[in-house]
């Protein structure tokens, strides 16, 4: 049988007191001071040694000590080499978004991760965060857009409050409840090419004059033909290097509707030069009508858009310890959360096999997923569907 310290040591005691011969007196009890917060209890006893003479002994109890548990802190540096894929967008336009962390990385002006734990007994709170500061860019194939700059901010911070439920001498078993915050930023920067917008207003001036001497003319299909057909990046970054939705993709419709309304407004003056066989002023109505549409579409494609956007999830998950030896064990991690307060599921899973180095120091190799759903239709209807995934190597140390 199994008895704690101090049970055992009260045991002994109450087992001598009862073998001895004569009993203490209850006036022998004695509580004498000992320091500021102790006690010691003494009972006197007397024992008859061989002489016949009689000699008072004292038994001495320790005090029972309270126990307090040690605090234990730990700092990480996880590198999460993590890629992107998913859908992403706005009013219903959500493009598939595929970037490998080669990609992302190519294109980090600022990447920062920190973790960190404080622990007491079965107790702890932990957390960590990862920053990203991102630019990158891509060509526009239709022309009427020299080039597209994307730039990318985004924070990932999760806290969490910690129970041990299960320890032993093989590893541990923790119960976690806390929040996970989201927080991006979107920017996209579009350059005009003058040219090609010249080329293309003309075109579409002049074929609106031939059809509007026919009785079919159809203006909305030529502009989307001549222009919006010719702004489909601005739909999607197929080719972009860095996982940012369509932040300009209300243009192509804003862009066909000032189109429209400005040869509308001149379309009455052009007619009527068209059926009096006026060349010279149709031609000067052309040429105005060019420009105007020229000037238009070179407004709205120099222009600098951005989004931003952030929520916050509650979640719940375990985490857990498999010592294999001294030096390796294995570890994972996984939670589930957004419920529909903020997203509507996001879910994480981590697993890795870690090497103690030293009784401080140790570090981890492994693989971490995040899936997040999130909507948002307040703000033009944002889509956030997006994993990231990824080798994630982690060194740390304990106090």
């Amino acid at each position: 049988m199994h008895f704690p310290r101090y049970g055992l040591l009260t045991l002994t005691a109450a087992v001598l007191f009862l073998l001895l011969p004569i009993p203490a007196s209850r006036g022998d009890n004695l509580t004498d001071a000992d320091g500021p917060g102790q006690s010691k209890t003494s009972t006197k006893h007397t024992v008859k040694q061989s002489g016949g003479k009689e000699v008072e002994t004292k038994t001495v109890v320790p005090p029972l000590v309270k126990t307090t548990q040690p605090w234990q802190i730990t700092i990480g540096v996880p590198g999460w080499l993590a890629g992107v894929s998913g859908y992403t967008g706005f009013r219903g336009v959500n493009p598939y978004v595929d970037n490998s962390v080669i990609d992302i990385l190519k294109h980090t002006n600022v990447i920062s991760s920190l973790l960190a734990e404080v622990r007491n007994g079965r107790y702890s709170v932990l957390g960590d965060y990862l920053y990203l500061n991102a630019q990158g860019g891509t060509g526009e194939r239709s022309g009427l857009v020299s080039k597209v700059d994307v730039s990318l901010q985004q924070f990932i911070g999760e806290f969490f409050a910690s129970y041990r439920m299960v320890e032993g001498p093989h590893g541990w078993l923790d119960l976690l409840g806390g929040f996970r915050f989201t927080y991006l930023g979107e920017q996209v920067g579009l350059q005009a090419n003058n040219m090609a917008i010249d080329t293309a207003s003309a075109n579409l001036v002049d074929q609106f004059a031939q059809q509007l001497a026919t009785p079919n003319s159809d203006l909305r299909t030529l502009v989307q033909q001549n222009i919006v057909d010719r702004l489909s990046s601005l739909k999607g970054p197929p080719n972009s290097s860095l996982p940012v939705g369509p932040v300009a993709g209300g243009q192509p419709g804003k862009i066909r509707d000032l189109v429209l309304q400005a040869i509308a407004n001149q379309e009455p003056e052009l007619v009527a030069a068209i059926k009096a066989g006026a060349q010279a002023k149709v031609n000067q109505i052309k040429s105005q009508l060019t420009n105007q549409v020229s000037a238009k579409l070179t407004q709205q494609l120099s222009r600098s858009f951005s989004f931003y956007d952030s929520w916050t999830d509650p979640v719940i998950g375990l985490r857990g310890r498999y010592n294999l030896n001294k030096a390796f064990y294995l570890t994972a991690e996984t939670d589930v959360g957004g419920f529909g307060i903020g997203s509507d599921i996001a879910v994480q899973a981590y697993a890795a096999l870690g090497c103690q180095f030293t009784r401080s120091i140790f570090s981890e190799v492994g693989y971490r997923y995040l899936y997040d759903d999130f909507r948002d239709e307040s703000a033009n209807d944002f889509l956030y569907q997006l994993s990231l995934h990824g080798a994630q190597v982690t060194v740390g140390i304990t106090f």
